[in-house]
């Protein structure tokens, strides 16, 4: 069973129903195509860590408890995105409004202490965002994302969370390892 490791915000209950409802309300009786991961389980990754052992897992915990200086605050949720495009998207996503730099700020914070941890650095830009649909194989999005519109639903981030997701009979299935509250 292979299971990999990340830092996220993870949705309050209350943010994931608003989202859903937000979804319904922007295309009535037209849901995302593709395979649309379970409402419970939607999140914003701030840096994927992959397959780590449990020493290396002790070791983010540590390093993420002492590097993560942030003040709780809000993200806005407006309207849906595509990876790595439209035209052909293998990913379409809730985009994530970041004005104040919160969440990208975060995702340094915990790249950083991947990187203490003994993790090698993303290479990967940061994009805050929200998965909803994985597409395979890829397709043009166009007509979706502007059939669901300019939604807006604000997202609350107040805790950091170490989540692990492994395959189960099938299933993908999501565990909260730790959490790290913010301040404020």
């Amino acid at each position: 069973m292979k299971a990999n490791s990340f830092l996220a915000v993870d949705l309050t209950d209350e943010d994931r129903h608003a989202l859903s409802a937000a979804l319904m309300e922007a295309n009535p009786g037209r849901p995302l195509p593709g395979r649309r991961p379970k409402p419970a389980t939607w999140h914003m990754t701030l840096r994927f860590l992959g397959e780590i052992d449990e020493t290396t897992t002790d070791r983010v915990k540590v390093e993420v408890e002492q590097t993560l200086s942030a003040e709780r605050g809000r993200v806005l949720c407006r309207g849906l995105g595509a990876f790595p495009r439209p035209t052909r998207a293998g990913v379409i996503f809730a985009a994530i409004d970041d004005p104040d730099g919160l969440v990208t700020e975060l995702a340094s914070q915990c790249d950083w202490a991947a990187q203490d941890a003994g993790l090698d650095p993303e290479e990967r830009a940061f994009v805050p965002h929200i998965t909803l649909s994985r597409l395979r194989p890829q397709q043009d999005v166009r007509r979706v994302l502007a059939a669901f519109g300019d939604f807006r639903v604000t997202i609350r981030v107040d805790i950091i969370s170490l989540m692990r997701t492994e395959v189960v009979r099938g299933e993908l299935r999501y565990e909260t390892i730790e959490e790290f509250p913010l301040g404020g």
